[in-house]
């Protein structure tokens, strides 16, 4: 893996629920969020989501962190349960136009450390997650607000990549 920086051009606008009732982020299944007619709508997680759906998770740093000033940082786990999650993209069965009742998050434009993986299964996302952790702290990114954890479904696989805000 390679610690890039992205320079995010155009906002990305999420629904979703803040505290939603997951813990940390699943790898698979489904959960449910309130749609724009005030029903709950079914949706699949990680790697049961739809071509071209994707969501986001945002962690508080100090849920998802430890810091040990000899070793730096180290990922709680169990992952806590996120502050956030969101969906956009996808079919109309999906996202798409689908939500409304719930809460919504921005991605806004700016620079933000980045990495992008294809993990196996949920130890190869804690892996991925801490190594971004730990990464910006070692080359001084300045990470700041919340760490992302981003799913995107694409080309039958599904993409994930963790960002953080930096400058």
């Amino acid at each position: 893996m390679e610690l890039l920086s992205l320079d995010l051009r155009s906002p990305l606008d999420y629904s979703g629920l803040e505290n939603p009732p997951l813990t940390g982020a699943p790898f698979r299944g489904t959960t449910h969020l309130p749609s724009g007619s005030g029903s709950l709508l079914e949706v699949g997680i990680g790697d049961d989501l739809v071509e071209g759906e994707e969501e986001i998770f945002l962690f508080d740093e100090e849920d998802l962190i430890t810091f040990d000033p000899d070793e730096g940082p180290a990922l709680r786990r169990p992952l806590p349960r996120p502050r956030f999650y969101g969906r956009r993209g996808g079919s109309e069965r999906g996202v798409a136009g689908a939500f409304g009742a719930g809460s919504s998050a921005r991605l806004p434009t700016g620079a933000y450390a980045f990495v992008q993986w294809r993990p196996r299964d949920e130890g190869s996302l804690m892996t991925g997650l801490e190594w971004f952790a730990r990464e910006t702290w070692w080359e001084k990114a300045g990470g700041r607000g919340p760490y992302i954890l981003r799913r995107v479904r694409e080309d039958g696989g599904l993409a994930t990549q963790a960002l953080r805000r930096i400058g």
